[in-house]
């Protein structure tokens, strides 16, 4: 089979986007319609998945199958999902499945309490869930900033940014702060010589259902693979 460890690899890619895909619809069901007493059974799975995806990604073979393909006969498209496909790899080694499980479970049981710690101002109960997220998180950039000999902000920044350091993103900064506050002064200036008409709600949640419903028609959104929940 031509380019058969870039094949393998696919496979693998794709079955870890269809756990990710049933992940993803049952955090939403999770944060947006389950009662509470499922939260916990549901934040549980969702561990367990998370588990699952770890495993596969970290499987040694994939390691094999990374390193083999780089000496394929690899298109431009192909070449683009290898480097993608092996930095996902690099990133998931470098932390133990059992911080993946940690984190997933402490965000949901961290999620769930704040529905009712909000509404009754429990900022100390919020607290205590909170530590725990934090905790697990500085855990996780302390093991990649080991690992890539980086600061811990340098290590999660490069989750989301990849190759971004804060020295960059101090220069960035620099020349936005050069010239943007004068930008937001004649902005502010502006918008004072224009009347404005505040919105006056409350609105019935029927009527902000069609409208986005008419949002998503006028963005092209096909209704017959998704549906506005």
């Amino acid at each position: 089979m031509k380019n058969n460890n870039y094949q393998q690899l696919t496979r693998t890619f794709q079955r870890l986007s269809r756990f990710s895909h049933l992940s993803s619809i049952a955090s939403w069901d999770m944060f947006t319609m389950m009662p509470p007493g499922g939260s916990a059974a549901r934040g549980e799975a969702l561990a367990e998945m998370s588990v699952l995806q770890h495993q596969i990604l970290t499987d040694k073979k994939g390691g094999e199958w990374l390193a083999a393909a780089a000496d394929e006969d690899l298109n431009d498209v192909e070449q683009a999902n290898l480097r993608e496909m092996t930095r996902h790899y690099q990133q998931a080694t470098l932390l133990p499945e059992s911080l993946g499980e940690a984190k997933s479970l402490a965000g949901s049981r961290c999620e769930h309490a704040w529905r009712t710690q909000r509404p009754a101002n429990d900022w100390q109960g919020f607290s205590a869930n909170l530590k725990e997220v934090v905790k697990l998180s500085r855990e996780e950039a302390r093991l990649r900033a080991e690992a890539k000999g980086c600061t811990p902000y340098d290590a999660l920044l490069d989750i989301f940014e990849p190759d971004m350091t804060s020295a960059r993103l101090d220069v960035l900064f620099g020349d936005l702060k050069s010239w943007l506050p004068e930008l937001l002064a004649q902005v502010v200036e502006k918008q004072a010589q224009r009347s404005f008409v505040p919105p006056q709600g409350p609105f019935p949640t029927a009527t902000q259902r069609e409208l986005g419903l008419e949002a998503m028609k006028m963005l092209g959104f096909d209704f017959n693979g998704g549906r506005l929940g």
